[in-house]
């Protein structure tokens, strides 16, 4: 689902990617409050329960900025409330979100502000991370280096405490932005738990998984072919092949295990040591870039 800007038809735009096979798309309703900028969608969620999602691509001058969100609000009345405000925001709130520190223009601040009060919302990221600095969008040194946090996720107040796992973490594609995600629960939804354990599919590829597999699976075949002359309720194919199952489960169980924390432990002080290094204040800007 997108909104396309009128006059850079090949470029800007807002979009809303949705997973049609766990979502009721046939229900969704869009209101394009500004064209290639703002699109609001009314999602089904649980029973009678819907997702308002307000995806916004700011204006990156400050006066516009500031135009752009005043618009916004005056087109939200008489729609649904979002519960989600999401998107490329093209300022921040707070000097903590840019590299070197400063304040944007004030007017576009106070702008969105406004906005962001009247909706009843909450920067979900930065109230579980209140003194924290990251950042979603970077310039290369030969721009300058710049750093800020532009890209950020709002969310209801009363809605903050059914949120988890505010992240901001790589794309994956090749862009000068992060990816910031969180999980959003129903507040009437039971708990969940971990469910049924699947097989992380890296282990397919370590090769002494699949030796030991092997090795366990020839001792199958010859199993089974034995247990044709001796078969009985405990020992026959459907046992043996059981048994194979759980064993083969446990040798993938085990050596995950192993790996997992190794890769986990990694991220973790990648993670740890980007995090020092950003909220070093001893450090020069250059050396925090």
């Amino acid at each position: 689902m997108s909104s396309i800007d009128p006059s850079h038809p090949n470029a800007k735009g807002v979009a809303i990617v949705i997973n049609k096979h766990i979502t009721n798309t046939s229900g969704i309703k869009l209101v394009e409050l500004v064209p290639g900028r703002a699109l609001l969608a009314t999602i089904p969620w649980h029973r009678e329960e819907h997702l308002n999602v307000l995806n916004v691509y700011a204006p990156n001058e400050p006066a516009t900025n500031e135009t752009f969100w005043t618009e916004v609000l005056d087109k939200l009345q008489g729609q649904p409330r979002p519960d989600v405000l999401l998107g490329d925001f093209n300022m921040i709130e707070d000097a903590l979100d840019r590299l070197p520190p400063h304040m944007d223009a004030r007017p576009a601040m106070d702008a969105m502000c406004k906005l962001k009060s009247e909706m009843h919302l909450v920067d979900g990221w930065r109230a579980e991370n209140p003194d924290s600095t990251a950042f979603t969008f970077s310039q290369s040194r030969a721009q300058g280096g710049r750093q800020s946090r532009i890209d950020r996720i709002y969310i209801q107040q009363d809605a903050l405490i059914h949120t988890k796992d505010w992240k901001i973490d790589p794309s994956g594609i090749p862009t000068d932005h992060q990816l910031v995600s969180a999980r959003i629960s129903d507040r009437r939804m039971p708990y969940v738990g971990k469910g049924r354990w699947t097989l992380p599919i890296f282990i397919l590829n370590d090769k002494n998984v699949t030796t030991a597999i092997l090795s366990k699976g020839i001792d199958l075949q010859r199993e089974i072919e034995e247990s044709k002359n001796n078969r009985s309720d405990i020992r026959n194919p459907q046992t043996l092949f059981k048994a194979f199952k759980d064993e083969a489960i446990q040798i993938c169980r085990s050596e995950a295990k192993k790996a997992i924390p190794k890769i986990q432990q990694r991220m973790n002080t990648l993670k740890a040591n980007l995090k020092s290094t950003l909220a070093d204040s001893s450090l020069s800007e250059e050396e925090r870039r």
